[in-house]
């Protein structure tokens, strides 16, 4: 069982013990709740000020996505200044939010999901849980998802701001993906 707790100001807050009660039986119990899909996880980083910060993470997999979410957990300053995106290994790049869709100093556990039933415009601080990102993670469907994919991020100040971790989970299957871009001038 883990204690989740958000404090929204500067001041000192001390749990110094809590518990739970549970009553039971002698039945079966239900199977736990199964997230559909295979996570992926990026590293921690963090974001300097006034630059483009990105990081990868190599899904060695194959398959044809189907369907794609984000989740990134992290601290700044101001959100007003931060900015998401991700980009997959074809190099198709969707918002999942924007400087001016959100507020506050934490987001935690924000999951960017396109069938959630909240814009992450609408969501407040800590921004916990599943919303729908500015830009359409179906643009990713029928792509394969192997490959380096990157969250990029834009920081337009000074603000300190970490990301302590991200990860995408794809649900995918086994049919034939569309096929990647081509550059021109590359064959």
């Amino acid at each position: 069982w883990t204690l989740w707790a958000y404090n929204s100001n500067d001041y000192y807050t001390n749990v110094s013990t809590w518990s739970i009660t549970v009553e039971y039986d002698n039945s079966t119990p239900s199977d736990p709740p199964v997230i559909p899909g295979t996570e992926y996880t990026g590293s921690t980083f963090e974001l300097a000020g006034s630059s483009v910060t990105t990081d990868t993470l190599n899904v060695p997999d194959n398959g044809t996505i189907t369907d794609i979410n984000v989740t990134i957990s992290g601290t700044t300053n101001d959100l007003y200044y931060i900015n998401f995106k991700l980009i997959s290994p074809y190099g198709t790049t969707v918002d999942l939010v924007t400087s001016s869709d959100w507020s506050g100093n934490t987001f935690s556990s924000t999951t960017f999901d396109d069938e959630a039933s909240i814009s992450i415009a609408n969501g407040s601080v800590p921004y916990f849980g599943s919303f729908q990102p500015m830009g359409n993670l179906s643009d990713f469907d029928q792509e394969e998802m192997q490959g380096e994919w990157t969250l990029w991020a834009y920081n337009s100040n000074d603000y300190y701001t970490n990301v302590s971790t991200w990860s995408i989970t794809v649900e995918y299957d086994n049919s034939t993906p569309s096929d990647p871009p081509v550059i021109p001038g590359t064959e």
